[in-house]
C-alpha cells in the first residue's frame, strides 16, 4: 500500500486525464470551492511508467473549477502507475460513486441542519421536494367524494381572490394571462388538471342547477380559439416536465385536439374514465365514459410518481348526485391523477374550477390547489363545499 501524502502542485504543471469519460458541473464545484475551499486532495499520476505524466486521475473537475477561479496551486496526492492501472483508477473512481445512493430521511435531516446551502449543489427546491417525497401518502381508499351543497350563499364577485386554507380561488377568466398571474401570485404550478367547458350547451331543469353558462360558442373556430387561449395561459405558468390532464367530451375531440396542437401541447395518451352508470341521452348507445388528454410540458423530463401497472382505463364510481354541476368528476378520480403526477406539497392548477372536485382532491392529498372559475355561482359552491368539509372559513384577500 503506497504511503499517501498531500503535496502542493502548480495548476500549470498538471493536466486533465486525456480520456476522462466523466462530465461534471464545473460551475457548481467552483461555488463549493469559493464557499469552503478545497477540503480533499485530487489524485495525480506521476506517470513514470505511463504515456502521459502529471495527469489527474481523480478530481478533474475540481482542477478545472480551481483553474476557472484563478487558483495558482492545488493540493494533491500522487500515484505512479502505468496506463492500464491509470485507466482502472479513473473508471473505479467514477463508477463506484454512481453505485451509491442516499438514505432519504437522513439526507433530508442533514440538509435541514446546515446553516447554508451555498456551494452544496442542493437548492431549496431540492430540499422541499425531498421533504415532500417523505410525507406519507394517504391510501386511495381513504379519499372520499365530498358532497356538493344544494344552495350556496352568494358571496363571490368577479375579480376576487379567496384563500381556502392552503388553496386559492379566483373568480376570473382562465384565458387572460393577467388573471392567471394574479391567481398564482407570481408562482408556477407543478401539475395542471382541469375540466373545461364542452361546448354542448348543457341546460338543466332550473336556472342554477344542471346548467353551465358560457358553454356554447357560435361555431367550432370560436370554440377552438377559446380553448387555445386557455391552454396557452395555463402552460405559461406550468413548470417544464410537469403533467397536464384535460377532460373533454368525445363529441368535441376534434376541437380539443386542434386547440391543443395550436397551443403547442404534445398529447401522449388519452385516458378513459369508465363510469359506473351511463348518462341517458337520445343516441343509440348511451355514454358511459369520458376521455381525458394526458401529456406534459416540454423542456424537462416528465414527472411520474406511480408504478408501471397503471392503465388508460380509470374505473371510478360516478357521483351519486351532480345537482350543482352536470359534468362533475368524482373526487377520488381527480385524486388518483394528482397522486400519479405530483407530490405532497406541490401546487396543482385547475383553470376551470366547476364544482371544485380538483380542490377537494388536493385538500385530501396534501397538495395546494390554485383554481380559476368564471361563474360567481360556482365559486360560491366551491367555497361552501370546502367549508362544509373542513369546518374552516374561506377568506377574501382581494377584489
Amino acid at each position: 500500500m503506497p504511503n499517501l501524502k498531500v503535496e502542493t502542485f502548480k495548476i500549470s504543471d498538471l493536466s486533465t486525464y486525456h480520456k476522462n469519460p466523466r462530465r461534471g458541473d464545473v460551475d457548481a464545484i467552483a461555488e463549493s470551492l469559493k464557499a469552503r475551499g478545497q477540503y480533499r486532495p485530487i489524485v495525480v499520476n506521476i506517470g513514470t511508467h505511463a504515456s502521459h505524466d502529471y495527469e489527474i486521475l481523480a478530481g478533474n473537475h475540481t482542477y478545472l473549477a480551481a483553474k476557472k477561479l484563478g487558483w495558482k496551486t492545488i493540493q494533491a496526492t500522487t500515484v505512479d502507475v502505468d496506463d492500464d492501472q491509470a485507466a482502472q483508477i479513473v473508471l473505479a473512481d467514477n463508477r463506484l460513486a454512481d453505485l451509491g445512493g442516499y438514505d432519504d430521511e437522513t439526507l433530508s435531516a442533514l440538509l435541514s441542519d446546515v446553516s447554508s446551502l451555498d456551494g452544496l449543489g442542493w437548492s431549496q427546491d431540492d430540499v422541499d421536494e425531498l421533504a415532500a417525497a417523505l410525507e406519507p401518502e394517504r391510501d386511495d381508499s381513504e379519499v372520499e367524494d365530498v358532497e356538493v351543497p344544494d344552495d350556496a350563499p352568494q358571496r363571490v364577485k368577479r375579480g376576487e381572490i379567496w384563500v381556502l386554507g392552503e388553496h386559492r380561488l379566483m373568480c376570473g377568466d382562465s384565458t387572460k394571462p393577467e388573471d392567471m398571474r394574479k391567481l398564482l401570485g407570481g408562482g408556477e404550478a407543478d401539475l395542471w388538471l382541469t375540466d373545461p367547458p364542452y361546448n354542448v350547451a348543457i341546460v338543466g331543469k332550473t336556472k342554477k342547477h344542471l346548467t353551465i353558462e358560457n358553454d356554447s360558442w357560435a361555431n367550432d373556430d370560436e370554440f377552438v380559439e377559446f380553448l387555445r387561449k386557455a391552454f396557452v395561459t395555463a402552460l405559461d405558468v406550468l413548470k417544464p416536465g410537469c403533467a397536464f390532464y384535460v377532460w373533454f367530451a368525445q363529441t368535441q375531440a376534434e376541437n380539443f385536439l386542434a386547440a391543443a396542437d395550436k397551443a403547442g401541447m404534445t398529447i401522449r395518451q388519452t385516458l378513459i374514465w369508465a363510469k359506473s352508470t351511463f348518462s341517458l341521452g337520445r343516441q343509440d348507445y348511451q355514454w358511459k365514459h369520458e376521455p381525458c388528454l394526458y401529456g406534459w410540458k416540454d423542456g424537462a423530463s416528465h414527472r411520474w410518481f406511480s408504478d408501471r401497472k397503471q392503465t388508460t382505463v380509470l374505473e371510478f364510481e360516478k357521483p351519486a348526485r351532480n345537482a350543482e354541476h352536470p359534468t362533475m368528476k368524482p373526487v377520488p378520480l381527480m385524486a388518483y391523477e394528482i397522486r400519479n403526477s405530483s407530490r405532497v406539497g406541490d401546487t396543482v392548477l385547475d383553470s376551470f374550477g366547476g364544482s371544485g372536485s380538483t380542490l377537494m382532491a388536493c385538500e385530501q392529498t396534501g397538495r395546494k390547489c390554485v383554481t380559476m372559475e368564471l361563474d360567481p355561482h360556482y365559486c360560491d359552491v366551491i367555497l361552501k363545499r370546502w367549508e362544509d368539509y373542513t369546518g374552516q372559513k374561506a377568506e377574501r384577500i382581494s377584489e
